[in-house]
């Protein structure tokens, strides 16, 4: 097993990517904006070439777990605080598009979209075809990051005319986020069978044997992803509450009488 896993797709498509997004929000965007966007394309540079992609499609489904990790909580949050809302803005202008985001998301449309793909990749049937067909498997990793960007809409989104609900709402949306993520997680770590028969296969090639590796995939979408989210409530109630505070101005002593 070859521990490089070279796509020219993924690097043309990467390389095709990072031009048109200097191209043309190289000037809308600031410097953090800049590092975020970048960080989500290494991030899934990392998921799709490398080692970790050979591991994934031949071998282990704890590292087909930390790619699909990766896309749902690195690379498409990454992406979304990186893209200005004016890099954004020309999209609008095509019919139907902007009737169409603005319902796509509302919270409760985005997380039941992400949470419906999630789950049903995650389904042995559907998991077992994206590891033996490469045009199911790219369709799996196109849907859930898209998705991905959808589920963080809500949270990260840039655009005035899909508005993002307040931080109070925004909390509350991600402490339900983790419930799909749970709903995958506990039939896999707690199975008494192997569920892919795939890895059961290629297990001669991976130290885990496979029903080890299968509870380590477990346990790492039952505790890496809400950890994930935990960060972004954080992040998001610090936010809040600096702007709380900047509302109530700061507080003047009474004078002398």
């Amino acid at each position: 097993m070859s521990l490089w896993h070279w796509h020219p797709s993924v690097l043309i498509g990467l390389g095709g990517l990072l031009t048109i997004y200097f191209w043309a929000g190289g000037r809308l965007a600031g410097s953090r904006q800049v590092l975020a966007f970048l960080g989500g394309t290494a991030a899934l540079a990392a998921a799709l070439l490398g080692p970790l992609a050979e591991w994934a499609e031949h071998v282990s489904l704890s590292a087909h777990m930390v790619q699909h990790l990766l896309l749902t909580l690195v690379v498409a949050p990454l992406w979304l605080a990186g893209t200005p809302g004016r890099l954004l803005e020309p999209v609008l202008r095509v019919p139907g598009v902007r009737v169409a985001g603005r319902a796509l998301t509302r919270p409760a449309v985005a997380l039941g979209l992400a949470a419906a793909v999630l789950i049903a990749w995650h389904r042995p049937i559907f998991f077992e075809a994206a590891l033996r067909s490469e045009a199911v498997h790219v369709l799996e990793h196109l849907t859930l990051l898209a998705t991905g960007l959808l589920a963080w809409w809500p949270v990260l989104g840039s655009l005035p005319d899909w508005p993002r609900p307040a931080p109070p709402a925004q909390l509350l949306y991600l402490f339900l986020s983790t419930v799909p993520m749970m709903v995958v997680a506990a039939p896999i770590t707690l199975a008494e069978d192997v569920l892919y028969p795939f890895y059961a296969d290629a297990a001669a090639s991976w130290p885990l044997a496979p029903h080890a590796d299968q509870e380590l995939a477990g346990v790492l979408m039952w505790v890496v992803a809400p950890l994930g989210y935990l960060v972004a409530g954080t992040i998001v109630f610090f936010r809040w509450a600096s702007l709380e505070e900047a509302d109530a101005g700061p507080v003047v002593a009474p004078g002398p009488r």
